[in-house]
């Protein structure tokens, strides 16, 4: 008797953990411009290179004022595929701020842009929101000589999007971001930690069945 009340709560309780998941937001992340991020958005680039400044591109508009540059020409470095789209993107440079919020227009699920701190081998943090709801912070360590990086989130969740993200250098150094990206599509996410821990407790289910069996 009291190994089938065993085998029933651990039963139980991994059911619940399975069903967490589902009320919860998912997301994937990029590490790398590749398929399907690619694919899913659309490249809103990094402005012109000019020497112009504006403060919204496609869908986004931006916190701060920011300054067009060119890799080619005042910026000078940024990294080269796969790590990122192309060498040597236009740019949008803080120009003195070290963060900036990205506000997006037309609720995409997608978004992603590429960064470069100013100098220093910086903390980067960037954080997706869902209206006031974190999805999730992506943190990378970002070199300023050829180490631009992707910062690229998708969230998974059904009907949800993401309405802002904000970029925030942890050294207080200023920055540029490039290939700005936004778009929708269905991207399966990897099993997360309640998931496995779930699946792991069905597998302690399995034994302590047998053991009742016995």
């Amino acid at each position: 008797m009291r190994k089938t009340s065993i085998f029933t709560f651990i039963v139980f309780a991994a059911l619940l953990v399975l069903t967490l998941p589902a009320y919860a937001d998912s997301f994937v992340t990029f590490s790398q411009p590749s398929a399907p991020y690619t694919t899913m958005t659309t490249n809103y680039g990094g402005g012109d290179g000019s020497g112009g400044y504006i403060t919204s591109l496609g869908p986004f508009s931006f916190s701060v004022t920011m300054y067009e540059r060119a890799v080619t020409a005042s910026w000078e470095t940024w990294n080269a595929p796969p790590a990122v789209e192309s060498s040597t993107p236009n740019v949008l440079y803080t120009n003195g701020p070290s963060s900036v919020t990205l506000t997006l227009n037309g609720s995409p699920s997608i978004v992603g842009f590429e960064l470069e701190p100013d100098f220093g081998n910086d903390a980067v943090s960037a954080a997706f929101y869902n209206g006031a709801t974190l999805i999730d912070s992506v943190n990378l360590d970002v070199n300023w000589s050829s180490g631009a990086l992707l910062f690229a989130l998708a969230d998974t969740t059904p009907g949800a999007s993401i309405s802002s993200v904000a970029i925030t250098d942890d050294t207080s150094d200023d920055f540029a971001i490039a290939q700005l990206r936004a778009g929708s599509g269905t991207v399966t996410p990897e099993p997360g930690t309640l998931s496995l821990l779930g699946l792991g407790m069905l597998g302690l289910a399995k034994l302590a069945y047998r053991n009742v069996k016995a």
